[in-house]
């Protein structure tokens, strides 16, 4: 019973990481509440920052080493380095999303606030984590016990 407590499944692992990374977007939208509408200069206590990127990297300790690893594990081994190929092509056009979507920073703080355009980037993550949460049971059926 306590292995499956201490060592869950990889959908539940993204998921920690995705609500890691949304509780960072969410102190960074907290931190940034003060600030004005439509301002062009704010100031802000750094540890907000230091917060969001803690984590931010937890976050990411949760996602990259666990998505590579179940690349390898339930991959076809003949296409591993395909797959591969494949998992780091999709990060650099999430990075490359995430650049086009920051853009719109000037836009959405001139209509809303900072701290909105923060609380976006905090709940989408953290509602595709609830998704993942509530599909863990099927998507562990189709990883045909690897774990």
């Amino acid at each position: 019973m306590l292995g499956k407590i201490w060592n869950p499944s990889g959908p539940v692992k993204f998921a920690m990481g995705l609500i890691l990374v949304g509780i960072g977007f969410a102190a960074l939208a907290y931190g940034a509440n003060d600030i004005p509408q439509g301002a062009k200069t704010a100031s802000v206590s750094m540890i907000w920052l230091v917060i969001a990127y803690f984590f931010h990297s937890a976050g990411e300790l949760c996602l990259s080493p666990v998505g590579l690893s179940y690349v390898s594990k339930l991959s076809p081994k003949k296409f591993l380095g395909l797959l591969f190929g494949c998992w780091f092509c999709a990060s650099a056009i999430a990075n490359f999303i995430g650049g086009f979507l920051g853009s719109y920073i000037d836009k959405i703080t001139a209509e809303h606030s900072m701290s909105y355009f923060f609380m976006i980037f905090a709940i989408v993550p953290a509602v595709t984590a609830l998704l993942l949460i509530v599909f863990n049971p099927i998507l562990k059926k189709m990883m045909h016990g690897i774990n």
